[in-house]
């Protein structure tokens, strides 16, 4: 473990971009957020993605240069539209993290165009906040 620590590259959670970090991770980015050139993207989001949406190899990458704390990281700067259900559950589990909180969500307020039978529910189940 100590062997490992000394090769992790210590990044904030507002670095500014990708560009010339690692050809790897530069690899990565362009992979999974193929609507923004590399130097554009934050790390820690490219985290978020690689946990929702990368490849078993692209965890262990990610892991070996980085540490199991980039995970932990990311996790706790999660946002609404960074995880599906069923990876959030995921990924409490395996960085044991419990109990595990709600998925962050969207709320949109209510509509004067939605019927009252739908804004009813609504507020029983959402306390009054639609969520996406």
């Amino acid at each position: 473990m100590g062997k490992n620590r000394e090769k992790r590259v210590s990044f904030s959670r507002h670095a500014d971009s990708l560009f010339g970090v690692d050809e790897e991770l530069t690899a990565i980015a362009r992979s999974l957020v193929w609507w923004k050139p590399p130097e554009e993207v934050e790390l820690y989001y490219l985290v978020r993605r690689v946990m929702y949406r990368g490849t078993p190899a692209m965890v262990r990458w990610l892991e070996q240069h980085y540490g199991r704390d980039v995970f932990h990281r990311a996790l706790e700067g999660a946002e609404p539209g960074n995880f599906s259900e069923k990876s959030w559950n995921y990924w409490h589990l395996i960085l044991d993290f419990r109990p595990t909180p709600l998925l962050p969500r969207r709320a949109v307020p209510p509509s004067p165009y939605v019927s009252p039978e739908i804004r009813r529910a609504t507020a029983r189940t959402a306390g009054g906040v639609v969520t996406t």
